[in-house]
C-alpha cells in the first residue's frame, strides 16, 4: 500500500472461505470427488471440504459458548487473504459510507506524505499542481474501472483482486497480482525500516543532548529549520562528532542493525492480531502533521519567490526531475489491491464510485495542504528540503520530536504486520501451507537483512518510494485494471476500437513514468 497499511482477521462469524467458489449446479452437501477430475477441480473441492469444517466448528462454537476461543480458528492459521484492511463495521459486517470513505483515505495515506514537499521541490510549481491532479484522476478511473468490473462480477468467492484477474485473465494474472502486491510490501518494510532507524536516533540524539547539554540552549533552538547538507550537527553526519556516543550511534552505520534487536523477535510473532489494535495511531500521526504543519506556518509565514532566481526561497515553474512527483504519487494513491476487499463490505453498494471519488479527493487535499504548505513554508533553500521532511529540523525540535515518537510506535506495530503479510503470501503461494517456524524464522531473516542493506547503503525513501511506485503502479495502476476493463467489455460485447486506442495510450503514459525515473539523478 500506500503504502500503505494494516489488515486484520474476521470474526468468526464474518469469515468467508478465501477461495471457496459454488460450482453451478453442483449441490454443496455433495462433497464426492470423481477421480477423473482435473488438479483445478480437485483445488476446488478441497477449498470447499475446507469451508465446510469452518462451517461445522464455527456451529460447535455458537452451540456451546460464542464467547469461548476454544474452536475459533489461531489468527497463525488463517491464509493472509482472510485478512482486510481495518475499519469499523457494524454486527451485520458491512459499514456505511463515512466508515468507507476513511478507510479508503486510511489505507491511502502512508509514507509519502512525509516526501511529497521534496518531491514538489522535484517538480516545481506548475507540475506539482499538475501532476497531483492528474495523477489522482489516473488512479481514480483505474480504481472506478476495478470496482465497475468487480461488481458485474461478485459472488462469494471474490475476496480480492488477484481473484478477480484469475477470473478473467488467467493464472498468470493472478501470479502478475501477487508478485507485485509482494513487491509493494517489500518496498513499504525497506522504507518503514529507514524511517524507523531515523526516529529512533533522534529520539535516543535528543535524550543525549539533555542529558549531556546545557537544556536553554536546547530550548533556544528548538523550532530552528535547518539544511542537512549544509550543517556539522551529528542530525545526519556522525562522522563530525568524535565523542563515543555518536561513535556507537550512527544513523546510517549502527542504528539500523540496533533496530533488528528491537524488531527481529517481534516480526517472528505469527499473530498479526496484537499489531492491529494501534492502527488508529495512523490517523493520529497525520492530524498531528496537520497541526505541526500549520504551526510553523504561522510563525515563518509563506517564503516563496517565483521571479527573482538569485533568492533562495525561489521557486522555479518547471523543473527537469519532475517524474520524481509522478513516480512517488504512483504509490501515494495506491489502493488497487485491497479496493474490492473494502467495498464489498460497504452497505449501500450503489454508492461505492460515488465513496470512492469522495475518498481520492480527500487524499488529494490532504498532500496538497501538508506537503504544498510545507514547501511553501520552508524559509531556507528549497533545494534544502529533505525526502523526509522531519530531517529538517534538529533532534531537539520539540514538535519534531514529538511527531517522532508518534510515528516510530505506528511504525513499530505495522511493520511485523507487513512482514508477516509478506511472509504467508510469498510462501502459501508456493507451498500452499501456512508458513512454519522455519520458514518464518528464514523469510524473516532475509526481508530483515535486505531492509537493513538499504538503511545503511542507500537510505533514501525519496528514491525507493518513485522507483517502487512508478514500477508496481505500472502493474496496479495501469496494467491490471486495463486488460480486466478491456476482457470484461470483450465478454459483454461493447468493446470499440476507442475505448482500446484509449486504454492503449494511457498504458503507454504508466510506462513512460516508469521509464523517466531512470532520466536524472537526484
Amino acid at each position: 500500500m500506500a503504502e500503505g497499511d494494516f489488515l486484520v482477521p474476521k470474526a468468526a462469524g464474518e469469515r468467508r472461505p478465501y477461495h471457496y467458489t459454488r460450482g453451478a449446479g453442483t449441490n454443496d452437501n455433495s462433497l464426492q470427488v470423481n477421480v477423473t477430475t482435473s488438479n483445478n477441480e480437485i483445488d476446488q473441492w478441497s477449498e470447499r471440504a475446507n469451508y465446510s469444517r469452518y462451517l461445522y466448528y464455527s456451529r460447535l462454537r455458537r452451540e456451546m459458548n460464542p464467547a469461548d476461543d476454544i474452536l475459533l480458528i489461531p489468527p497463525h492459521c488463517i491464509p493472509n487473504d482472510f485478512f482486510y484492511p481495518n475499519f469499523i463495521t457494524s454486527v451485520d459486517g458491512k459499514q456505511g459510507s463515512i466508515v468507507t470513505i476513511f478507510a479508503l483515505w486510511n489505507t491511502m495515506m502512508g509514507t509519502s506524505l512525509l516526501s511529497m514537499p521534496w518531491a514538489m521541490e522535484n517538480a516545481g510549481a506548475v507540475p506539482a499542481v499538475v501532476l497531483l491532479t492528474v495523477v489522482a484522476g489516473i488512479s481514480f478511473y483505474t480504481a472506478y474501472r476495478i470496482l465497475e468490473v468487480y461488481e458485474s462480477n461478485a459472488s462469494s468467492s471474490m475476496t480480492d483482486l488477484a481473484v478477480l484477474c484469475k477470473r478473467l485473465l488467467g493464472r498468470w494474472a493472478q501470479w502478475l497480482a501477487v508478485i507485485f502486491s509482494a513487491l509493494i510490501l517489500l518496498g513499504a518494510s525497506i522504507v518503514y525500516w529507514i524511517l524507523l532507524s531515523n526516529f529512533l536516533f533522534h529520539t535516543v540524539d535528543y535524550m543525549h543532548s539533555v542529558i549531556v547539554h546545557d537544556n536553554s540552549t536546547i530550548v533556544g533552538n528548538a523550532t530552528d529549520f535547518y539544511c542537512p547538507d549544509d550543517s556539522p550537527t551529528t542530525d545526519t553526519d556522525p562522522d563530525s562528532e568524535q565523542d563515543t556516543f555518536h561513535k556507537y550511534w550512527a544513523l546510517h552505520r549502527t542504528v539500523p542493525l540496533f533496530l533488528v534487536i528491537i524488531l527481529g523477535p517481534i516480526a517472528c510473532i505469527r499473530s498479526p492480531t496484537f499489531f492491529t489494535k494501534f492502527n488508529s495511531l495512523g490517523t493520529l500521526s497525520v492530524l498531528y502533521l496537520a497541526v505541526f504543519v500549520f504551526s510553523k506556518w504561522s510563525k515563518y509565514g509563506i517564503n516563496v519567490t517565483f521571479t527573482d532566481t538569485t533568492s533562495p526561497i525561489y521557486i522555479p515553474l518547471w523543473k527537469d526531475s519532475f517524474p520524481a512527483l509522478a513516480g512517488m504519487l504512483s504509490m501515494a494513491f495506491f489502493i488497487h489491491n485491497c479496493l474490492v476487499t473494502i467495498m464489498k463490505n460497504n452497505r449501500v453498494k450503489r454508492n461505492n464510485r460515488r465513496d470512492l471519488g469522495i475518498a481520492f479527493i480527500f487524499v488529494a487535499l490532504t498532500y496538497f495542504i501538508i506537503g504544498g504548505v510545507f514547501y511553501l513554508i520552508f524559509p531556507l533553500d528549497k533545494n534544502c528540503i529533505q525526502d523526509n521532511f522531519l530531517n529538517n529540523f534538529h533532534s531537539f525540535d520539540v514538535w519534531a520530536f514529538t511527531a517522532r515518537i508518534f510515528l516510530f510506535f505506528q511504525i513499530l506495530s505495522v511493520f511485523p504486520l507487513i512482514v508477516y503479510i509478506l511472509r504467508v503470501q510469498v510462501i502459501y503461494a508456493v507451498t500452499k501451507k501456512e508458513p512454519n517456524m522455519v520458514q518464518t524464522v528464514v523469510s524473516n531473516s532475509v526481508i530483515i537483512t535486505i531492509c537493513v542493506c538499504f538503511a545503511i547503503f542507500l537510505p533514501h525513501i525519496g528514491s525507493i518510494i518513485r522507483f517502487s511506485g512508478a514500477f508496481c503502479g505500472l502493474v496496479y495502476l495501469f496494467f491490471l485494471p486495463i486488460c480486466l476493463y478491456l476482457r470484461w467489455q470483450q465478454n459483454m460485447n461493447t468493446l470499440t476500437n476507442s475505448s482500446m486506442f484509449w486504454h492503449i495510450l494511457l498504458l503507454l503514459v504508466g510506462l513512460s513514468n516508469f521509464i523517466l525515473q531512470f532520466t536524472f539523478s537526484e
